[in-house]
C-alpha cells in the first residue's frame, strides 16, 4: 500500500482560525523581510499586522491585538516618505495611545513587552533608510518575541525567528556589519605594527 504525504496533511476545514491567521501572518511577515523597497516592506508588514491582529484577538491577547491596530495606523502614514504635519501628528499620537493601551489592557510582562516592541517598531517605521529601519525592527522583534512567548503564540514566535533571520541576512548583504568586523581586525594589525 502506497502512502502519500498529502494523506497526512490536515484538510483546510480542520485548520483552526487561530492557526490560519497565524500561518498567514507568518508568511506575510516573512515576505516583508525579503523585500528591499521601504514602501513594499511596510505594505507587507501591514498585511502581517492585520492577520496577527486577528490571531491575537482569537488568543485573547488584547494588548498585542491593539498594538497591531496602532501599527496599522503607523504603516498607513509611513507609506508616504514625507507624510506632512497632520499625518505626522497622527503618527506621533500612536505612541501615547500605545502606552494607554498597555496600561488599560495590562497583562503584566506581556503588556510591557508588547508596548516596548511597539515603541521600537515606531522608531523603525519613521526611518527613511531601509537599513536603519531594519535595525530597529530587529530590536522590536527581539522584545516582541517575549510577548509572543507569554501569549502562547507559536506562530508569532516562528514569525519572530523568520523576521530575525530575514532582517539579519538583509543587513549582512547590505554590509551593515562589515564595519564592525573590519575595525576589530584592524586594531590588532595596527598594534602589532607599532610594536
Amino acid at each position: 500500500m502506497t502512502a502519500f504525504l498529502l494523506d497526512y496533511l490536515p484538510t483546510l476545514t480542520a485548520i483552526s482560525p487561530i492557526a490560519a491567521t497565524g500561518i498567514a501572518g507568518l508568511l506575510a511577515g516573512t515576505l516583508s523581510t525579503l523585500l528591499g523597497d521601504r514602501r513594499a516592506i511596510l505594505l507587507a508588514q501591514a498585511m502581517a499586522s492585520t492577520l496577527f491582529l486577528l490571531h491575537f484577538l482569537l488568543l485573547g491577547a488584547w494588548t498585542g491585538m491593539l498594538m497591531c491596530a496602532l501599527g496599522l495606523v503607523q504603516m498607513a502614514v509611513r507609506c508616504r516618505l514625507q507624510p506632512g504635519r497632520v499625518l505626522g501628528l497622527l503618527y506621533a499620537l500612536t505612541v501615547p495611545a500605545a502606552l494607554a493601551v498597555a496600561a488599560l489592557t495590562w497583562q503584566g510582562p506581556m503588556s510591557a513587552l508588547s508596548a516596548t516592541g511597539f515603541l521600537l517598531a515606531t522608531l523603525g517605521r519613521w526611518q527613511g533608510a531601509v537599513g536603519r529601519m531594519r535595525l530597529f525592527f530587529v530590536g522590536a522583534t527581539l522584545v516582541g518575541s517575549g510577548h509572543n512567548l507569554l501569549a502562547g503564540s507559536v506562530f508569532g514566535l516562528v514569525s519572530d525567528a523568520m523576521a530575525l533571520t530575514g532582517h539579519g541576512l538583509a543587513l549582512w548583504r547590505a554590509g551593515t556589519f562589515r564595519g564592525l568586523f573590519g575595525r576589530r581586525s584592524a586594531v590588532p594589525a595596527v598594534s602589532g605594527a607599532a610594536a
